[in-house]
């Protein structure tokens, strides 16, 4: 059996703050519940894949913060505008990663941390000969998502061909009317840009019966 006979192939999805205040909030984006579709079907398609996993980062920000000198309120822990948006699949398997829990802005996911101690790195790192696929979305692309995603990118930049990341169209909406500029710094970090088409081929692509 040659190597390559011997590769997992594991398929991550990172869904960015999909919470009331960035919906309907205190900071709501527009069309910021269009997101929440893609997003779950993306999640029923990688849960059914082998070893697939789903992580949901959340602004987790204490009542007082320097983040809003520069923001409005909002996220602030144990609020209702803190939690997620209640036609967004999340299940008990997925993860939770908090972040912006101190005194820092936490844009980047790659800032948080679950209860248990797992963070973005460790819940996508390689293991043995394993790719692994990152599709990211949510809210908002020019800020938590772009972060994010370019924080996963820069994380494993050393190995792009082992951890190839995502970034969905239909899955991410901007506070920004163009969200142009984003788009294109997560690309020049590496990020690839596709539809929600794509990224359920992709997905598939990946898939192994259990």
């Amino acid at each position: 059996m040659e190597i390559r006979d011997q590769i997992n192939k594991r398929n991550v999805l990172v869904v960015v703050d999909v919470q009331h205040d960035f919906i309907d909030g205190s900071l709501a984006v527009g069309e910021g519940e269009e997101v929440v579709a893609p997003l779950n079907e993306m999640a029923t398609r990688i849960r059914a894949t082998h070893l697939g996993r789903v992580a949901y980062t959340r602004d987790w920000h204490p009542a007082q913060t320097p983040h809003f000198d520069i923001w409005p309120k909002h996220c602030v822990r144990n609020t209702k505008g803190a939690s997620f948006y209640p036609t967004l699949d999340v299940t008990p398997s997925d993860t939770i990663i908090s972040k912006g829990m101190g005194q820092t802005d936490g844009y980047s996911g790659t800032e948080g941390i679950a209860k248990d101690g797992q963070t973005l790195e460790t819940i996508i790192q390689p293991q043995g000969f394993e790719r692994v696929r990152v599709f990211i979305g949510g809210l908002a692309t020019d800020y938590c998502v772009k972060a994010t995603a370019i924080g996963i990118a820069d994380t494993f930049r050393i190995c792009p061909d082992v951890v190839e990341v995502y970034a969905v169209r239909e899955a991410m909406r901007a506070v920004a009317d163009d969200d142009t500029e984003a788009v294109k710094a997560m690309a020049d970090a590496g990020v690839k840009i596709i539809d929600l088409k794509q990224a359920l081929d992709l997905i598939d692509e990946h898939r192994i019966e259990r």
